[in-house]
Parts: C-alpha cells; sequence; structure tokens
C-alpha cells in the first residue's frame, strides 16, 4: 500500500488577503496561484495513482478546491467518488488572534497547548487516530492499493507520527509542509532515504524544523 497525503495549495489566508478568526478557517479558498500548485500536483501524482487511488478529504473550502484541481491536473475525465472526512480538518485555533498566544505554546509544549477556544495538537492526533481505524477497514474491504489524502497541514504531521509511532520530540521536530507538497508513505523498500520509520513502513517528503 502507498498513502500519498497532500497538504492544501496555497490559500487566501497563507497570503494574508484574510484572517482566519475573522473569516472563518472553513470557507476560505484559494489563490491564484494556489490552483496552479493544486494542478501541478494533480499531474505530478499522475492519472494512474489518482484513478485507482481511494480518496480522502477534509471539508473545508481550500481542501475541497485543492482535490478538483489536483483531479482535473491528473485528466480524470469523469467525476471520481471521494470521501470528505470533518476528522482531516484543520486544528481548531479558536477565535482569537494566533500570535498572542505563541509565549503560551512554548511554555506549555508545541503538541499539548489547546488553542484559545480550539484544539491543541494532541487533540487532532486522536481524531486522527480514529480515521486511521477507519481507513485501514475500508483499504482491506476495498482492497486498495493506494490512497490519497488532501488535507492539512498539522494534519500531515499528526497522521504521519500515529502511522509511525513517533515520540512528541520527533513530532515536534517535524517541519509543517509547504502548499501542495506530497508526503508519501509506504514500505521501506520503495522509500528512498527515509526521514522516519517503524517496522516495514517509512515516510518521504517531510522535513525536520531548522
Amino acid at each position: 500500500m502507498i498513502i500519498k497525503l497532500v497538504r492544501h495549495a496555497e490559500s487566501l489566508a497563507n497570503i494574508g488577503a484574510v484572517l482566519p478568526h475573522e473569516a472563518g478557517d472553513a470557507k476560505i479558498g484559494l489563490s491564484d496561484a494556489g490552483r496552479q500548485q493544486a494542478l501541478q500536483a494533480g499531474q505530478l501524482l499522475g492519472h494512474d495513482f489518482v484513478s485507482n487511488a481511494l480518496v480522502y478529504c477534509s471539508p473545508y473550502q481550500r481542501t475541497r478546491d485543492t482535490l478538483q484541481a489536483i483531479l482535473q491536473g491528473a485528466n480524470l475525465q469523469q467525476p471520481k467518488k471521494t470521501y470528505e472526512d470533518p476528522r482531516l480538518r484543520e486544528v481548531e485555533r479558536g477565535y482569537q488572534e494566533e500570535g498572542a498566544q505563541f509565549e503560551l505554546r512554548k511554555i506549555h509544549g508545541w503538541f499539548y497547548y489547546r488553542h484559545a477556544g480550539g484544539e491543541s495538537p494532541a487533540d487532532v492526533y486522536d481524531r486522527i487516530s480514529s480515521f486511521l481505524e477507519s481507513m485501514m477497514r475500508q483499504v482491506q474491504r476495498k482492497e486498495a492499493e493506494q490512497v490519497m489524502i488532501v488535507t492539512h497541514g498539522m494534519v500531515i504531521r499528526c497522521f504521519v507520527m500515529r502511522f509511525l509511532h513517533l515520540t512528541v520530540e520527533q513530532f515536534e521536530s517535524l517541519e509543517n509542509p509547504d502548499n501542495c507538497d506530497v508526503i508519501t508513505i509506504a514500505h521501506k523498500e520503495h522509500i528512498q532515504d527515509p526521514l522516519f520509520s517503524c517496522g516495514r513502513w517509512a515516510v518521504a517528503g517531510m522535513r525536520l524544523r531548522n
């Protein structure tokens, strides 16, 4: 089995055109550059992989838009069955400006700090653990060999942490993926120079913080 985790393309929040705590994080769409990124990601992933994959997506607007552009870039002419799962949503950062909480995050730890009115990465880890169990059951039922998940940076880091049984310290060493980065989890023999591995599995495409 090969899993491709794709972070959404550049959004209007990423370029500072809107503020998530004011506009509503789930409603934020892509920038023009983001649409091009997603088309290119679809070309990179390729028709064969995308057309044969189980496809999951966060229900946020930027991930929906990214997925549609990926399908277009992969030259899928017919609508493809996809599964939206709210457990793949972005970490909920509450309704206050995030920068004001920076010092508290350093004190309490990046993994454990719960945003005021929102979640911690630890909360995301719990819902991703539940999603992963559901996903693996569906993989077994459908005898799927390929999975594609279009989601958010924090979700990708928590998914990798859960799948490869990383420690909290290893999680905190991970850099957030860039927009439309593709992270691959597969058997170790298919991964060159893996950043982390566990048992027969390894990950490629992640980076460590400087």
